[in-house]
Parts: C-alpha cells; sequence; structure tokens
C-alpha cells in the first residue's frame, strides 16, 4: 500500500475491480426463480460461498475447526433426544449440556437440559455451509442423513415440542438447517420436512410476535418459558418462500413481525432498545431486512438502519461488542461504563458477532455503505477471531469479559446457544469478504 494512502483511500482506488468481480461471480441456482418472490433487487449481493477462498489465518482456522468438529460429531448423539421423544430407538451417547432432555432448574443455575435439540438446526446449517464452502461429499452424506434422521423422528402434531419452554426459539434454527441443507446442499427431502415441520408447529406458538414483557404478562409455567423468541421468526419464514414459493411462509412471516412493541417505535426514531434481550433483537434487525427486501416495506429498512445506529451509538463498546449480561441499558445513565466493574458477561461473542455479522450485510447490500463493513470488521478483530473452538465434549466459548478483572474462561455449560452460531458464522466469512 502506498506511504500514507490508508485503507479506506486504498479499497476506494481497487472498485472498478469489485465491481468486476461482482459482474461475473456465480450466482446460486435459485436466483432467477427468487427474483419472481422479492420486492427487492439489492444493489449489491454477496458472493457465493465458494468463490472465496481463506488463506491460512485465523479465519480459516476457525473455519475448518468448526467444520471438523461438527463433521465428525456422531449423528446418533445429534439425533437421540428427537428419537427419544418420538419413541424411536435412540442409540449413542448423550450430548450433554443444554441438549439434552432434562435436568434444568433455574433455581439451582443448572441449564442441563435447558432446551432439548434447541442447537441441532443450527449444526445442520453450518454444516451445509461448509459443504457450500468445500464441496466434502462426506459433509454432504452426512447432512442427508441428519435431515432423513430428523424428518422419521417428526409427527403430523410435533410433539416433541410439548411442554417445551422454548418452542420460537428451537422452531427458528431447525427452518434455517433445513432451508440451508435444502439451498446449499441440495437436499432432495429438506423442504418436504420443512413443510411439515412449520404446519405442526404453528400450534405451540402465539398468535403474533410477543416481546418478553407480553410474555411475562401472561400466563406462564415459570421464568423460562418466558424468554421465548417469537419475534426473530420472520427472516427465515421469509427466507422459506424464497426457496419454495409458497405463500403460507409469507403471510407467516408478516404475521410474526413485531411491529408494534419494536419495529413501528423504532422505524419512527424511538430508542425502544434498553432493557431487551440483546443478541435477539439484534437477530431481529435482520426481519425487518427481509420483510424490506420481500414485500418492499420502507418502515422495515427504516426500523433496522435507525436500530443498528442506535445500537452502535448507545450500547456498544470500543470493541464493538455489546449488550452486558445479555441486555441493553439506557443511554445516558452510565450503565455501559458500570458493567465494567459489575459483570464478567461483557458481550455474548459468538452469538453476538453471527448476528451483527448478517445485519451489516444486509445493510450493506442495501445502502452500499462502506461503515456497515468497518463496523462488521471491528466485531470480526475485537471479538470472535479470539474465541475458542468449541471442544469435542461441547465445552464452549461464550462471553468476552471486558471488567477491570477480566480473564479468558470456558463456558460453565455444554452445546450453548454460542456452539450453533459459530459453524455458522465461521463459514459465513466467505460471504462477508469483499474488496
Amino acid at each position: 500500500m502506498a506511504s500514507g494512502m490508508d485503507r479506506r483511500t486504498f479499497l476506494k482506488t481497487t472498485s472498478a475491480t469489485a465491481a468486476g468481480a461482482y459482474a461475473v461471480r456465480a450466482f446460486p441456482a435459485w436466483a432467477n426463480a427468487q427474483k419472481s418472490l422479492v420486492a427487492i433487487a439489492t444493489p449489491l449481493t454477496t458472493f457465493a460461498y465458494s468463490d472465496v477462498q481463506l488463506h491460512d489465518g485465523p479465519m480459516k482456522r476457525q473455519f475448518d475447526e468448526n467444520h471438523a468438529r461438527f463433521l465428525n460429531l456422531d449423528d446418533d448423539r445429534m439425533l437421540k433426544v428427537f428419537r427419544q421423544v418420538a419413541g424411536l430407538a435412540a442409540p449413542g451417547e448423550d450430548m450433554g449440556g443444554w441438549y439434552d432432555l432434562t435436568g434444568f432448574s433455574l433455581e439451582r443455575n443448572d441449564f442441563h437440559g435447558f432446551i432439548a435439540g434447541h442447537s441441532f438446526g443450527q449444526y445442520v446449517s453450518g454444516l451445509a455451509r461448509a459443504y457450500a464452502v468445500t464441496g466434502s461429499e462426506p459433509t454432504r452424506a452426512k447432512i442427508n442423513r441428519l435431515v432423513k434422521g430428523y424428518g422419521e423422528t417428526l409427527d403430523p402434531k410435533a410433539k416433541f415440542f410439548v411442554d417445551y419452554r422454548l418452542p420460537a426459539y428451537t422452531y427458528d434454527k431447525l427452518s434455517c438447517g433445513l432451508i440451508d441443507a435444502h439451498e446449499y446442499a441440495h437436499d432432495p427431502i429438506a423442504m418436504d420436512i420443512h413443510e411439515k415441520l412449520t404446519r405442526a408447529v404453528v400450534a405451540y406458538l402465539p398468535e403474533k410476535a410477543l416481546s418478553r414483557a407480553e410474555q411475562r404478562s401472561r400466563p406462564h409455567k415459570d421464568t423460562p418459558y418466558t424468554w421465548d423468541e417469537s419475534y426473530t421468526l420472520p427472516e427465515n419464514l421469509f427466507l422459506a418462500y424464497q426457496r419454495s414459493g409458497k405463500s403460507f411462509y409469507r403471510d407467516m412471516a408478516k404475521k410474526y413481525l413485531e411491529d408494534d412493541t419494536y419495529f413501528d417505535p423504532l422505524a419512527e426514531g424511538n430508542n425502544v432498545l434498553p432493557f431487551e434481550h440483546a443478541y435477539s433483537h439484534v437477530n431481529a434487525f435482520s426481519s425487518a431486512m427481509q420483510a424490506y427486501i420481500t414485500l418492499g416495506s420502507e418502515k422495515h429498512l427504516r426500523a433496522a438502519k435507525n436500530g443498528f445506529d442506535m445500537l452502535v451509538k448507545t450500547q456498544s463498546f470500543a470493541t464493538g461488542g455489546w449488550g452486558p449480561n445479555e441486555a441493553f441499558g439506557e443511554p445516558g445513565t452510565g450503565q455501559l461504563g458500570n458493567s465494567l466493574t459489575q459483570t464478567h458477561a461483557s458481550f455474548e461473542t459468538p452469538c453476538g458477532a453471527y448476528g451483527h455479522f448478517k445485519i451489516t450485510r444486509y445493510l450493506l447490500r442495501v445502502t452500499k455503505e462502506a461503515r456497515y463493513g468497518d463496523s462488521m470488521e471491528q466485531v470480526l478483530y475485537n471479538t470472535i477471531l479470539g474465541a475458542w473452538p468449541i471442544q469435542a465434549d461441547g465445552t464452549s466459548f461464550y462471553y468476552s469479559d471486558y471488567s477491570t478483572t477480566a480473564k479468558k474462561v470456558w463456558y460453565g455449560n455444554k452445546w450453548p446457544c454460542c456452539s450453533g452460531t459459530f459453524p455458522q458464522l465461521a463459514a459465513d466469512y466467505h460471504v462477508s469478504t469483499y474488496l
């Protein structure tokens, strides 16, 4: 790079090269069919997973580690909880941690069995994206086995979700995994299973997107039953519509847009982030972006843009991380600074980075504003690249600790939510790369 030339100036000089790269790259097979199902053709598109090759370095190492971890994770263990509930033979060891069926107690702070099978869909998604990168036949074969195995456990009433703490939360991840298995690994039955699951799971979902406050105000068995995330459903439902052309997915997505308590005020410039669960409400920005792309809703684009600006300006540390104790604070009260002496749970790193990457990709595609790429890069270098790899027993890195007495530690429970987003995010390094 020429002396005295900053990074942004250098990148601007390469704009013609970048434009050429976008013009000639291969589009996914569904791209032409999808055009008739969306209202907005974004000015920029991501490269395909196979178009970008990572060279040796921390990003490639994280991708390779995650790919190998889940490629080599025993199928029977991954499917066991679903087979147990279905009354089928369920060989293999228990997964342990959050993933198992029983053992959870909030009073004992014991999260064993917190959300049975919650991350299965994310593991399938991560593998499907890894297959799109590598073309690995063992990976594709594993995806096919997992999709078929899950489908065999699914009954018309989806009894797995009877008395289940967070049905929307886990359905959303299953939805993503099945969509990605179809899209990237060309699984022949994934979308049929997706439709069967979706039509059955409706019985366990609320009539609309419910905020955490609304869930608390309704009768509930105990506190964890008020932690569901129906407000994140629209993104994957819109994607299911785009992949299948079936309008019931689009209609269901519209039903679960959290307009009344979230997107409407954000679109009007009102900061309603304080006191909300951090990661899931950043993740919900991606649902707003899909509402814009699929329906042409300018309101939802404003909501996502305003919400992201509020996140950066009022909720973020210098690292780009946000959400100490997994919650947003009230701007101007010193809560963010005070957290440096009050908690070691500063940023939910793999999940938070995954959500941050998604919304910045959407906003960059739509607006062409480089600041969104800069924000993604800040989170990449300062947060997720420092995450330790998931261990064979499900031990995972979860929180970045920015406290004045900080130290880097493993999370205390195995197979948590961050074990699901990390393999997805590491594969997404390939579609988050721009000149």
